[in-house]
């Protein structure tokens, strides 16, 4: 994110941050990639960015990628729905298109259909991707799905990369969105495991209290 807290300028297109980032740091980061079991994103950052989140830049696996969009609102020519390289879930809600659904079962998407209206059940989807062998998952984005996970206090660790800039933009996605917190006792509590600084760029690791 940038010093004054955007993970995307305020026309939510987070890739452009992305130059940002040196083929040192992007290394680090397919690094994390590589060392996890699965990442996850919703919908948003599909229709914005439409990445691939695959290992290209470091030696390592293809980690299993799951989506959170409960009406299938994303392209379903997205890279993510790629599935040569890498498997991919993607998570609805019971009344979810039908149509599109089997459509991307074709392409070898597997569907995970839960009775939810809109919001998908993150400890019921965290349970079956247990049992499917996840012990390590990646949260990438967006704000608004990052929240959710902070929310239900399902979050163990959180990496934070500040980048060396400044963009505003009162409608400019922050790292975590949401309603937020009014209370200082309701707030997140971190504990700070390392820091350091790569090329300008400061690397925070917190342990979730």
């Amino acid at each position: 994110m940038s010093v004054d807290g955007k993970s995307a300028p305020a026309n939510r297109k987070g890739r452009t941050f992305t130059p940002l980032l040196n083929e040192k740091l992007l290394s680090r980061l397919h690094k994390i990639r590589a060392d996890v079991d699965a990442v996850l994103v919703g919908a948003e950052t599909v229709i914005e960015d439409d990445p691939k989140l695959t290992v290209r830049v470091v030696q390592g696996k293809n980690p299993l990628r799951v989506v959170l969009d409960s009406l299938i609102r994303t392209s379903l020519d997205s890279h993510i729905y790629k599935t040569e390289d890498s498997r991919t879930i993607l998570a609805v809600c019971h009344d979810a298109p039908e149509n599109k659904i089997l459509r991307l079962k074709e392409k070898g998407v597997e569907i995970l259909n839960f009775d939810c209206d809109r919001k998908i059940p993150l400890r019921d989807l965290l349970d079956i991707l247990y049992h499917k062998g996840i012990r390590r998952l990646l949260v990438e984005g967006g704000s608004e799905v990052r929240w959710s996970f902070m929310k239900e206090r399902l979050v163990d660790e959180i990496f934070v990369w500040i980048t060396p800039s400044v963009w505003g933009g009162r409608k400019a996605p922050t790292m975590v969105g949401g309603d937020g917190y009014l209370e200082r006792d309701h707030s997140i509590k971190l504990k700070l495991k390392n820091s350091e600084i790569v090329d300008d760029t400061v690397i925070l690791e917190y342990h979730v209290l």
